[in-house]
């Protein structure tokens, strides 16, 4: 992980990258040693020196409540953390300015989102019920999204993050059943067509969620299983051409 991170910030440093998006999950536990802690400290550290904005979302396996703890520090530093989906949508809307001062995007940084987020339990709902209320669930996030994208920032890109499980990827052995978090498998071709790219996270392999490449999954930064030996892993450079 440390040598990760070194070539990640290194990276991050030629490109001159004016946004790092990490779309969870930070860590692979609710509470990480304090080991995981200091790289994941150190390393922003380090990143808030390359003159760019981070924005970090929680998923599945990191509590909110670790990430969101050190939210207001961090942001002196330019960098954004949104732990879990807040109850003002608003609040994960994230303008950025690029290195010249014409460049401007906006960045929805929506975390992994809970069955309390997406919607109310009733009795009497069979498995199929409670996935497909998930599934809507989901669409309406981004949906909203991204009408508030379009109505407050408008002429401005918009980039989704995201983390869930998207129907018909390709999982590795290091993807815990259990743990795969929102079993609805989301049909990525129904994210709202105004975002022009969205950068997700949660499965492991590096692959396109649709058609049109227009979301993607950066996939882990390291390989997590030995089903994962022969795959390529990667991270995304995104350039908005206005």
């Amino acid at each position: 992980q440390r040598q990760f991170t070194e070539w990640f910030l290194e990276t991050v440093k030629e490109e001159q990258a004016d946004v790092v998006l990490i779309s969870g999950d930070v860590f692979d536990l609710a509470n990480p040693s304090s080991e995981a802690r200091k790289l994941y400290y150190e390393s922003l550290v380090e990143l808030s020196r390359l003159n760019c904005t981070t924005i970090i979302t929680g998923g599945n396996h990191d509590s909110p409540s670790v990430l969101n703890a050190p939210k207001e520090v961090l942001r002196a530093l330019n960098i954004h953390v949104i732990g879990g989906l807040p109850e003002n949508i608003e609040e994960v809307m994230i303008p950025v300015q690029g290195r010249e001062d014409d460049k401007k995007a906006v960045i929805a940084a929506i975390p992994f989102l809970r069955d309390a987020d997406l919607r109310n339990a009733s009795s009497g709902e069979s498995y199929e019920d409670r996935r497909e209320a998930v599934r809507a669930g989901i669409t309406q996030v981004f949906d909203e999204a991204a009408k508030i994208c379009q109505r407050d920032y408008p002429n401005m890109p918009a980039i989704a993050m995201g983390h869930l499980f998207a129907q018909g990827v390709n999982l590795s052995d290091s993807e815990r059943d259990v743990q795969v978090g929102n079993q609805a498998q989301y049909d990525a071709s129904n994210f709202n067509s105004y975002f022009r790219y969205i950068a997700l996270g949660h499965i492991h392999k590096p692959q396109k969620a649709d058609r049109s490449g227009r979301v993607l999954y950066s996939g882990s930064p390291l390989p997590l299983s030995f089903s994962e030996i022969a795959g390529h892993k990667r991270i995304i450079v995104y350039e908005v051409s206005e």
